[in-house]
């Protein structure tokens, strides 16, 4: 049996509604990934940058970059755990609500459907949204950090500015040592010439 190619002009376009389903369904677990993904990194660089940055001399953006590997094992072994969780809790929000918030099921598109650039694009969009909106709640693990490196930061620009203050206020005293030692050989001169010392000598 051979089998025709279907041309894409010939295939029925999804409406919009449908599109906008797609997205959604697409960008939910992509939220939850991204909050895992960001979250481990967060931590696991962290870690590895105050314990074992010292003892394998490594920066912290070698530090970053372990964390993100640990993060990306996390996201590989942990992805299908995230789908599941996301319609395990969608449906019990289905229940507590009665039904008021639910999921929309997802469009019966045919294969040649889901080959259409419009939901290709769809799901790409939903990716791209929900792995945004996953990887700033990801960040919440910043809150709870104690901020060292805004206090070792401040400090230092504290003991910049007093330092310069100390050099400024030691200049100051040095200039005016030098003028009074200036206005005291001045007094000198003039009471030398007063008394004609330089005309005694010539």
């Amino acid at each position: 049996m051979i089998k025709t190619k279907v041309s894409p002009d010939s295939v029925p376009e999804p409406t919009k509604q449908q599109l906008r389903i797609v997205a959604l369904h697409q960008s939910i677990p992509f939220v939850g990934f991204g909050i895992m993904d960001n979250g481990i990194l967060i931590l696991s660089g962290e870690a590895i940058d105050m314990y074992l940055g010292v003892k394998l001399g490594i920066s912290t953006m070698c530090a970053a970059a372990l964390g993100n590997i640990i993060s990306d094992l996390a996201g590989v072994a942990l992805g299908t755990m995230i789908e599941d969780a996301v319609v395990k809790w969608s449906k019990k929000i289905e229940q507590i609500t009665n039904g008021r918030i639910r999921l929309p099921p997802m469009p019966k598109l045919t294969y040649d459907q889901r080959n259409l650039r419009s939901v290709r694009f769809s799901t790409q969009m939903g990716c791209a949204v929900g792995l945004t909106i996953g990887c700033i709640l990801g960040m919440f693990p910043l809150l709870f950090f104690p901020d060292v490196h805004h206090k070792a930061a401040a400090d230092n620009d504290d003991g910049g500015n007093n330092t310069s203050v100390h050099d400024i206020q030691s200049e100051n005293e040095r200039l005016k040592a030098e003028v009074t030692l200036l206005r005291g050989k001045f007094k000198t001169l003039a009471k030398e010439k007063q008394d004609a010392i330089w005309d005694k000598g010539y």
